[in-house]
C-alpha cells in the first residue's frame, strides 16, 4: 500500500507543478519510464531515488508524505482520480480478494440498476 501511496502522491505533486513524467525524470536524473512505474505504484523505490524525485519536486520532504488526501473519497471530484484511488486500494490484494470485491461491487450495481428502473417506472 505505501508503494501505491507515494505513486499517487509523486503523480499528484507533478500534476500540481504542471510537469509531465519526462520533465519531472529530467529534473530527477532518472528515467522517464521509471517514473511512470513508480507513480503506478509497480516498482519499488530507494530513499536515494526518492529523495531525487522529491528534489526535483522541489517540496519539502513532510510535503511528500502528505497522505490524508488520498483517504477522503468527497474531496475527489475527477472520476479518473476516483478510479485511481481504488484502483491504487486493490493493487496491494491477492486476485481471490479482488475477485470476491468485484463481486460485491457488481451486485451493488445491480442493485442501484433495479432501483433507478423502478424510480424511473
Amino acid at each position: 500500500m505505501l508503494l501505491q501511496l507515494i505513486g499517487e502522491r509523486i503523480k499528484q505533486l507533478r500534476k500540481e507543478q504542471g510537469l509531465t513524467q519526462e520533465e519531472l525524470a529530467e529534473k530527477a536524473g532518472v528515467n522517464a519510464s521509471y517514473i511512470g512505474t513508480v507513480e503506478r505504484g509497480e516498482r519499488n523505490i530507494s530513499l536515494e531515488t526518492l529523495e531525487k524525485i522529491i528534489q526535483g519536486l522541489d517540496v519539502p520532504l513532510e510535503v511528500m508524505f502528505q497522505f490524508h488526501e488520498f483517504e477522503d473519497m468527497d474531496s475527489r471530484t475527477d472520476k479518473a482520480e476516483v478510479l485511481t484511488a481504488i484502483s491504487s486500494l486493490m493493487h496491494s490484494r491477492s486476485v481471490e480478494e479482488n475477485k470476491l470485491i468485484f463481486r460485491v461491487i457488481k451486485d451493488i450495481l445491480n442493485t442501484m440498476d433495479i432501483q433507478n428502473d423502478l424510480k424511473k417506472s
